[in-house]
């Protein structure tokens, strides 16, 4: 048969070229999947790296949130305190309570004038989870070890149950807002003002117990000992609150970091 038949030197050298083509391209392929492959899982880490910095700058955030909530903490016992002591007093004659729970001189200090100031103020909780929610939305932290990933579930689940908690708060406190004004307080106005008065205190207990402290140990065991920024915002936060005059019930700020 002709495909038994000896070859010849010219055959021989024929098929050994296309033989070396053939392992030169099927080689060269290879070679460009490999480097199509380290260089999408290059840009995966990288990719990852960024969302993780941005989500150690919001986690941080958070945590300055919580600091500052444990230096006022005081404060909200003390006016929970006058509050129930005035509402369980049996009068019905409200005077109105119009001198702010943490600060004395609001509206010099913020140069804003509130008709109806409230009696429970708290600060402004910076608790986003904007950075978290967009690398989960866009796979950025898909190369992530698994149990790193987790330890951030698990802050994140933290934030989102404060979130709710401030939220709780919130209604609370707008219900507590009227009685900032003289009034006749009746059964069932004093009533709600008392439920009212839980939910903040209740909130206050659940922001100190979840604490800084264990936050901070949380960012730890990330990796993350972030004293120095920590100890930054301290000081930015002490020169840009220089003029304000705090109650004595306000506490300085510890930074969890430091113990």
């Amino acid at each position: 048969m002709a495909l038994l038949r000896k070859l010849t030197s010219d055959e021989r050298r024929t098929i050994g070229h296309w033989a070396m083509e053939l392992v030169v391209v099927v080689a060269g392929v290879l070679i460009a999947l490999w480097l199509q492959a380290w260089a999408e899982h290059r840009r995966a880490i990288q990719d990852m790296i960024v969302a993780e910095d941005a989500i150690h700058d919001e986690v941080r955030a958070a945590l300055t949130t919580l600091i500052w909530r444990e230096a006022i903490s005081q404060c909200h016992v003390e006016r929970a305190q006058l509050l129930k002591a005035m509402l369980l007093n049996g009068s019905s004659r409200w005077p109105g309570i119009t001198k702010n729970a943490l600060i004395d001189n609001l509206n010099e200090a913020s140069g804003v004038q509130t008709v109806v100031p409230g009696v429970y103020q708290r600060p402004y909780d910076i608790l986003s989870s904007a950075a978290w929610n967009s690398a989960l939305t866009t796979g950025a932290l898909a190369p992530m070890d698994r149990k790193r990933f987790d330890k951030l579930v698990a802050l994140y689940s933290q934030m989102e149950y404060l979130n709710a908690n401030r939220e709780r708060e919130d209604r609370a406190a707008a219900t507590l807002s009227a009685l900032s004004l003289p009034q006749e307080l009746t059964p069932d106005t004093r009533t709600r003002m008392l439920q009212a008065l839980y939910e903040v205190d209740a909130s206050r207990f659940m922001f100190n117990f979840q604490g800084a402290k264990p936050f901070a140990d949380a960012m730890k065991d990330l990796g993350w000992n972030d004293k120095e920024e920590i100890d930054r915002w301290i000081a930015e936060d002490r020169a840009a609150n220089a003029k304000a005059h705090w109650r004595p019930c306000v506490h300085d700020y510890k930074n969890p970091f430091a113990s």
